[in-house]
């Protein structure tokens, strides 16, 4: 989970506690991908390289733990949101555009695939509503900036870029460094259509109209969150 820059700098204690309890996140999240709602605190603690005391210290049940991915899952990609949207409006990777940053960096750098099989359905709680506003928000702002470079129709949605992540880091039983390559090839393929869908729009205006675009109208914010809430396993779409 990314530091608040507003917060005073750690010491070296909080600092040492903070990573332990990254890492405590990574492993649990690969571990419920792989082994879904079968997955147990034993098996977390051992892919992180701790004790299973440690971890029930910080998280009580396995369904604490559990709240804490999503919350996590949803923070680190609001994050990562903001910084595309930004670097794109400071003119840094006008190429590839800030919709592309956003999906190779979701591949390259964040902890995990954002679904995880445990078995529970996401909180409705304050914490998981505020953090979906956040991500949402953040996610608007990537997307605007690629319709105003003319880099991705207008029909293309937060939601859409919340599903196509979970197509594109699933989590496969590789080395991290050859699924990074698979998932980076079907990345190229997804953004290659998405130029072409934004080329074959005659204006932004009608991008939006199903009959004057290659890509009909996404799914809404409501439409994502309906799907993430009612996943049983985690296992398919319908990542």
């Amino acid at each position: 989970m990314p530091q608040d820059p507003t917060s005073p700098p750690l010491t070296g204690r909080k600092r040492e506690a903070l990573a332990n309890d990254r890492n405590v996140l990574v492993a649990a999240r690969e571990v419920f991908s792989l082994h879904g709602p079968e997955a147990t605190i034993a098996q977390v603690a051992e892919r992180a390289g701790v004790g299973v005391g440690s971890i029930y210290r910080r998280y009580s049940t396995k369904s604490t733990l559990v709240r804490a991915l999503h919350v996590a899952a949803i923070d680190e990609l609001a994050q990562i949101a903001r910084e595309c949207a930004e670097g794109a409006d400071a003119g840094e990777g006008a190429t590839s555009g800030a919709v592309e940053t956003f999906l190779r960096r979701h591949i390259l750098e964040s902890f995990g695939p954002l679904i995880i099989s445990s078995g529970e359905h996401p909180p409705a709680t304050p914490e998981v509503d505020a953090a979906s506003a956040a991500l949402h928000e953040a996610l608007e702002q990537v997307l605007a900036t690629d319709r105003a470079a003319g880099l991705v129709p207008a029909s293309l949605t937060p939601a859409d870029l919340m599903l196509l992540i979970t197509h594109l880091r699933p989590p496969l039983p590789l080395p991290r460094e050859q699924a990074d390559a698979l998932h980076l090839r079907y990345l190229g393929v997804v953004l290659a259509g998405l130029a072409q869908a934004a080329a074959s729009a005659p204006s932004t205006a009608d991008a939006a109209a199903p009959d004057s675009a290659d890509l009909a109208p996404g799914p809404s914010w409501e439409d994502w969150l309906a799907l993430w809430t009612s996943r049983d396993t985690g296992t398919t779409a319908g990542d």
